[in-house]
């Protein structure tokens, strides 16, 4: 699979709680996107080569591994799909 959508939160983040099911209803819109989950303190090794700044959450999509759009912070469930939508 070439697209995965990964999303960076804290358990700490208000905003990363709102998203939650927002992003579960992503998923379920885009089950040919690789979803992957990562915590802003639990996986700082990993989340360091994307240089996440301190607004959470961030969702990152990666085509072939190379990064093609970025949102940072809370979004609408349409906001999301229509950056998604130009990579199905």
């Amino acid at each position: 699979m070439a697209i995965k959508l990964i999303r960076i939160s804290a358990v700490w983040c208000p905003a990363c709680l709102i998203m939650r099911p927002r992003m579960q209803e992503i998923e379920k819109r885009f089950p040919n996107f690789e979803h992957i989950e990562y915590d802003y303190d639990l996986d700082e090794d990993i989340i360091s080569k994307y240089k996440v700044g301190d607004i959470l959450p961030v969702f990152i999509l990666l085509d072939n591994d190379k990064e093609v759009t970025r949102l940072v912070g809370e979004k609408s469930v349409e906001e999301i799909e229509n950056k998604l939508r130009c990579f199905e």
